[in-house]
């Protein structure tokens, strides 16, 4: 009975057979994780913003970006020869350490650099555990696999931050602290360590050394490196710009939507009730896009239609809080940058990177998202710092600020152009590094 049910659903969900049981561990790693993430990100901000000015959130900013350089490039350096999966679990063990740690200094101590540590470790650990499961993904599935079956994974990771943010208002009362909540992360994070003990040799028989990065020769040393990579290519280099400006811009949204909130609800506890409806909500509209409007608008309109959306909604949304400023206005802009951009705009971002052969996205892609992006967070930062080192305010300026760049993000997109990556895949071609067929973005 219980097959014939797993059957149908598989049809239904387009999992082809021997799929099943791959697609069904990877979406409970994923479930697991995002709760665990929006739990530590409700945490975060409650803690920081119940003991901290938001006006002290740009220093983070940079901090975060700073400290993220430097721990990426040494943990790249020290674990590029390690199985993903002894990668994933022993970064959950440290992990689990790290949140013993931190539990014990937030409950017993009361100094203001914990608060400065906590919000740091914590953006760096949500960057790399993802990043590692979702590496652990690609190898697991080949690319057709992968097409069909990681929508399913994104939204079962949607799901368990559905439930975990507005699960933290059953588990908040009066005589519970918000840093007890990082009990309950712990016990997320053990979960899929056990899972992945457990599933792990089901998993893992079905592809090579391979392809689970276990390197069995040594790595062409004609690969072009990524300054060379960037110089050669506008396209690549278009992408990076694009990247740039719109953290910039999720990162400003961000500021003001913090500072929104911590003149609303002043106290941690509050904060944590209040962040715990807004990620739980945000979680339900990005499962909604993922799953319902995703794939149609991609293919209604076309990739860089698709892409405008995401800053087109945006500069609505800021336009909105320069002339009605407000909790509402500022949540419903943050909510829409947030679902819109792990939805729509991801997907059509990942698009952009399949012109590109195998080897040169993995190198481009991953300094894009952890370099470039941490960048832009700074910039930010410096942006929102500039604003109240001259006038003592922020927000219109901030908000000024925010509309002429998606005004610049909106042109960013509307030049891409694939011949641009001609003369880079000519030079990879002779390296017998380029594709064999490139995908049009110009619609």
């Amino acid at each position: 009975m219980f097959s014939k049910v797993i059957q149908k659903l598989s049809h239904f969900l387009d999992i082809h057979p021997g799929e099943a049981y791959r697609v069904g561990v990877m979406a409970s790693l994923l479930f697991f994780l995002i709760a665990a993430n929006n739990l530590i990100k409700i945490v975060r901000d409650s803690i920081f913003l119940g003991h901290h000015a938001a006006s002290e959130l740009p220093y983070l900013y940079i901090l975060v970006a700073f400290l993220a350089a430097v721990i990426i490039t040494t943990y790249t350096k020290y674990t590029a020869n390690l199985s993903v999966i002894r990668l994933i679990l022993g970064t959950n063990a440290t992990i689990l350490s790290n949140i013993v740690f931190f539990w014990f200094l937030l409950t017993y101590f009361s100094l203001g650099w914990i608060y400065y540590a906590f919000y740091i470790w914590s953006a760096i650990v949500s960057v790399i555990a993802v990043a590692q499961l979702w590496t652990f993904a690609d190898q697991i599935f080949s690319p057709e696999e992968g097409k069909r079956s990681f929508g399913l994974l994104s939204a079962g990771g949607t799901v368990g931050g559905a439930l975990a943010g507005f699960g933290v208002k059953w588990f908040l009362r009066p005589s519970v602290e918000s840093e007890h909540l990082l009990w309950v992360i712990a016990g997320l994070y053990l979960a899929p360590s056990a899972l992945l003990l457990w599933a792990q040799h089901r998993v893992v028989r079905k592809v090579s050394k391979s392809e689970l990065g276990i390197s069995e020769k040594p790595e062409d040393s004609r690969t072009s490196s990524i300054g060379e990579l960037l110089a050669r290519s506008s396209y690549l280099k278009t992408i990076a710009v694009l990247i740039f400006v719109s953290v910039i811009v999720s990162t400003l949204i961000d500021f003001q939507f913090k500072s929104a909130a911590k003149q609303a609800y002043p106290s941690a506890g509050a904060l944590a009730v209040f962040f715990s409806s807004y990620y739980g909500w945000l979680s339900v509209a990005t499962f909604f896009l993922q799953i319902v409007l995703t794939g149609k608008i991609l293919t209604t309109l076309g990739l860089k239609p698709s892409l405008q959306l995401t800053p087109g909604s945006l500069l609505i949304g800021s336009l909105a809080i320069m002339i009605w400023p407000g909790l509402l206005v500022v949540v419903l802009t943050r909510m829409a940058d947030g679902a819109l951009r792990e939805s729509i705009y991801r997907s059509g971002m990942e698009s952009l990177y399949m012109p590109l052969s195998g080897k040169v996205k993995k190198t481009v892609k991953t300094f894009l998202d952890v370099v470039i992006e941490r960048v832009g967070d700074a910039t930010a930062g410096f942006i929102i710092l500039l604003a109240l080192s001259f006038t003592g305010s922020y927000s219109i300026y901030v908000q000024f600020a925010c509309v002429a760049l998606i005004g610049l993000w909106m042109l960013i997109i509307a030049l891409l152009r694939t011949r641009d990556l001609e003369p880079l895949n000519a030079e990879l071609k002779s390296q017998g590094l380029a594709p064999s067929d490139g995908q049009a973005v110009d619609k």
